[in-house]
């Protein structure tokens, strides 16, 4: 077992990671919420696996409502969004009652989203259940949806009150979505844990230990920048690219980051910023984790970035490296972007 705090100024909150803690949620339920219902928003592959687990163990101190949208990426959406605010509002939810998130990154951001507008904001607590959505969209208050062709664009920060994962959820997941989420893994190796990268090229399981090593990044630039307008954006590496890469080449989201996170380097490269030994070594523990290596140049998507969320007044901040460990942030106005080119 083993334990998180994020210390925000306004919001800190615990996140647990043990095994079979989906067999107890309610004793660290409890210990933040105390009304008497629970409103669960999952999807329907997860509501096979684990709702009724979830549900029993729950109803030994709540009453329980469950909200289930389909499965995957189109989920997050104005319409899906639509949806379960009504069915919520159907099932005469209160405005000091809890939404759980039990499920991937599409649940966590979709139920954040609808935690932090319906009624000006509920509470929410998260439960994910796949190794992207345990490194990455649970932890930070980052929520939202997409809208128009572009990925989470509509969104909002709403901190949840409590995260609680278990890592033997991951033995449920195919070996496909299993190594999707390795691409945020390696990325907080990659951006602040040299030790953890080195663990990765010996390719150890993900236990708890592992979780917690990698979540320990994240907490970091976290509590530095809730907003991410400064330190937090070191989260991003691999994310300039890679969101435009996802939704052009409709893969992954984890598999877009080790595409953009290669593209980042070589981008470090070109500037004489970052050593090719960091090309090769990223390279190698993409390849050995089966993420795709497309064979994509980063300049021909560099007019695209311009309109990223990460551009702030007209200015686009990329994340690269010196080094495995060594991140940094690289400005660059919107009209010096075509002499990149």
């Amino acid at each position: 077992m083993r334990k998180l705090e994020i210390k925000l100024e306004r919001n800190s909150y615990e996140i647990q990671i043990e095994n079979d803690l989906l067999f107890h949620l309610s004793f660290y339920l409890k210990k933040v919420y105390s009304n008497k219902k629970v409103y669960i928003i999952t999807d329907d592959i997860v509501a096979k696996l684990y709702l009724d687990i979830v549900k029993e163990n729950l109803r030994q101190a709540y009453e329980v409502e469950t909200v289930i949208v389909p499965h995957g990426e189109a989920s997050k959406s104005l319409e899906m969004y639509s949806q379960v605010i009504q069915e919520l509002l159907d099932k005469n939810i209160r405005r000091n009652e809890l939404l759980l998130a039990l499920g991937g990154g599409v649940i966590g951001d979709l139920t954040g989203f609808v935690a932090s507008t319906l009624y000006r904001g509920i509470p929410y607590a998260s439960v994910p259940t796949t190794l992207l959505s345990q490194m990455d969209s649970s932890i930070g208050g980052k929520t939202g949806i997409d809208f128009n062709g572009r990925k989470n664009i509509l969104g909002c920060f709403k901190q949840p009150s409590l995260v609680l994962i278990d890592p033997n959820t991951l033995k449920t997941l195919s070996k496909e979505e299993y190594h999707n989420g390795m691409g945020e893994l390696i990325k907080h190796a990659i951006i602040g844990n040299a030790n953890l990268f080195r663990k990765l090229e010996e390719k150890l399981p993900i236990d708890e230990a592992i979780i917690y090593e990698s979540l320990i990044v994240k907490k970091r630039v976290v509590e530095l920048d809730e907003y991410d307008q400064n330190e937090r954006m070191l989260l991003n590496f691999g994310h300039t690219f890679g969101h435009i890469v996802e939704l052009e080449q409709g893969i992954k989201h984890g598999q877009a980051v080790a595409v953009g996170m290669l593209m980042a380097i070589q981008m470090g490269i070109d500037l004489h910023v970052t050593t090719e030994k960091v090309y090769t070594s990223v390279l190698n523990v993409v390849k050995l984790y089966d993420l795709p290596v497309l064979d994509l140049n980063y300049k021909s998507y560099l007019p695209q970035v311009v309109y990223d969320k990460k551009n702030l007044a007209g200015t686009v901040k990329f994340v690269l490296v010196k080094e495995i460990g060594e991140p940094f942030l690289y400005a660059v106005e919107e009209g010096k972007i075509k002499e990149l080119m």
